[in-house]
């Protein structure tokens, strides 16, 4: 078994993609898929109110009639501003004239982060009043009308990039951090990469894109579960903690090639490096080796990596188990470091010290140290007996009984399959080199696993839980704090 030490190898800076075809296998219905693939450029201002967005106008609109909206992000002597919205900045020039009097005073009394429709034209800014640093630097906008869409209250921080804002407080107003540039950045390159990553396996190499439940039943073994009650008395849903088991039973169906952006959930308490939901993407494939699911992996991360991005090289380093465990410790090295064991017991073979001298004596004893210089998943071919020894092995009777269907399916014909499941969050966190991955999620949770912006979890009334045969069991300490 190996243990590709690729994600390390993507940390330092990787990938310029290099596009992969393949022959067409699905004659007519292939042409059709890759066809619908070539995107032109988006149409942004389609469905809208507004003619352009902020961050298109060029020199090259000069003299054009354009509506914008978006958020007033700085006001300058009541004489223009800067207005913003999802793909830019532009500076609009408040009229000063008497005529004019009506949209002056809506530009000037308008808080910052108001949100604003302007109509005007486009013009040149004045000799010596470009700015270099704004893709819109050489334009602005004169204003002829101007409608207040909605006013912002006082703000509980600055809507900037620059200004420190503490973790709780960006997730209790998350709706106001999303404004950021970095955090549009994020999600804009999240969605890109994983738009990327549907053409790449669905386009170009055939795989089906299948929702699996969400609502399902408890699994053995791995980390804890949410539980959802049901309608009936004492039996409960689990939340599933990976599609496992259903992109097997899908290979069993004869589905050959599964994928999915798969939502996947874990009880794991009080950890700042992990989230109770997140996201992977979840890879089955019939009919293939550790070489297959290692190429695909390649292909696909080349294929959708961004091409501001420093190349990813070919093919990833690998390890083994058995060395993964001698050398770092761990089947799950981080390599970036170095810092490898190594075995220096003949250092001490003569040393007086009594813990070594005992360790040595010993069969196959032996003293290592960590040398300190200057994740993916194990891909495995699933075989039918193994599975099958291994539950026999290490699960009782009862965790028998709750894999029955599974253990089932592989009676009827299952091919040999083999697949893989890539941490999306933690992707795009190394891609971005954000310092955590809340930064690439739109609405996460608090290292506790609270919702800080709703107050999530939150209690539920006596009298709904009824339905569900349910009880709260306060803890002591509890109950007296709901007393005073």
């Amino acid at each position: 078994m190996y243990f590709p030490s690729w994600l390390s190898q993507l940390y330092k800076g990787l990938s310029r993609p290099i596009r992969r075809t393949t022959q067409p296998i699905w004659g007519s219905l292939y042409r059709s898929l890759v066809q619908s693939s070539q995107r032109t450029n988006p149409e942004f201002n389609s469905f809208a109110v507004r003619t352009n967005t902020c961050g298109e106008l060029r020199s090259s609109h000069l003299g054009q009639e354009v509506t914008l909206c978006g958020w007033i992000q700085y006001r300058r002597q009541n004489t223009f501003l800067v207005l913003r919205d999802f793909h830019g900045l532009v500076q609009v020039v408040i009229p000063q004239d008497e005529s004019a009097a009506s949209v002056k005073k809506i530009l000037c009394e308008a808080p910052v982060e108001s949100v604003v429709r302007v109509s005007g034209t486009v013009t040149s800014r004045p000799a010596g009043q470009e700015n270099p640093k704004m893709p819109t630097g050489k334009i602005e906008i004169k204003v002829k009308t101007a409608e207040l869409l909605n006013a912002c209250k006082k703000l509980p921080f600055e809507i900037k990039d620059f200004m420190k804002k503490t973790e709780a407080l960006r997730l209790q107003y998350r709706y106001l951090d999303l404004r950021s540039f970095q955090m549009q950045y994020n999600l804009r390159l999240r969605s890109q990469m994983v738009m990327k990553m549907r053409e790449y396996l669905c386009n170009l190499h055939g795989f089906v894109d299948i929702e699996t439940p969400t609502l399902f039943k408890r699994t053995p073994g791995g980390a804890k579960e949410f539980l959802v009650p049901s309608r009936e008395p004492g039996k409960f849903y689990s939340l599933p903690q990976s599609p496992q088991q259903f992109k097997q039973l899908l290979m069993v169906g004869g589905l050959d090639r599964y994928f999915q952006v798969a939502r996947c959930y874990r009880d794991e308490g009080s950890r700042p490096d992990r989230q109770p939901e997140f996201t992977q993407i979840d890879i089955e494939m019939s009919f293939v080796d550790q070489t297959g699911i290692q190429s695909l992996i390649e292909g696909l991360l080349q294929y959708s990596w961004p091409n501001d991005k420093d190349p990813v090289v070919v093919p990833f380093p690998t390890v083994t188990f058995t060395e993964a465990l001698a050398t770092y410790g761990t089947d799950k090295p981080d390599t970036r470091f170095g810092m490898k064991i190594i075995d220096i017991s003949d250092v001490f073979r003569n040393t007086e010290i009594g813990f070594l001298q005992d360790a040595l004596s010993k069969p196959h004893g032996t003293v290592k140290a960590i040398c300190i210089p200057e994740g993916a998943k194990y891909l495995k071919r699933k075989d039918i007996e193994s599975i099958r020894k291994f539950a026999a092995d290490h699960f009782n009777q009862e965790d028998v009984k709750i894999l029955s269907h599974l253990l089932q399916a592989l009676d009827y014909g299952a091919p040999p399959h083999g697949g893989i499941a890539l941490g999306l969050d933690r992707l795009i966190c190394l891609v971005t080199g954000s310092p955590s991955i809340r930064d690439v999620i739109a609405f996460p949770k608090s290292f506790r696993g609270h919702d800080l912006m709703s107050n999530a979890p939150d209690s539920i009334p006596p009298e709904e839980l009824k339905p569900y045969h349910i009880r709260v069991s306060w803890p002591t300490d509890s109950k007296a704090e709901r007393a005073h």
